[in-house]
């Protein structure tokens, strides 16, 4: 599918939206008017591998250092990322499901 008309968006099912080759083009006559992104799951195992590396590297910061680099571009995102806030956050089973506050 080239791209999706406005119109033919308000008929498109869930599924059909998932099937999306990737990112199409929604338009209006002849005027691109917005874009389509179908979201895909993430592998579980690729995810828990990162995840794993991620807070390996993490061991190594030093946050304080961290935290003057990143001071020029205002406020950072302050979202814990370890891995069980991911757990919690994607649901899976029998893992807490509180983030840190």
């Amino acid at each position: 599918m080239a791209h999706i008309s406005i119109r033919d968006l308000q008929k498109i099912s869930g599924e059909a939206i998932g099937a999306l080759p990737g990112p199409t083009p929604v338009k209006s006559g002849d005027r691109t008017v917005g874009l389509l992104i179908p979201l895909k799951s993430a592998d579980p195992a690729r995810l828990a591998a990162v995840l794993k590396r991620a807070e390996a590297l993490a061991k190594g910061r030093d946050a304080a250092a961290d935290d003057t680099a990143l001071a020029p571009f205002g406020e950072v995102d302050p979202v814990d990322w370890s891995v069980a806030a991911v757990n919690a956050l994607t649901g899976k089973p029998g893992k807490s499901r509180k983030l840190k506050a």
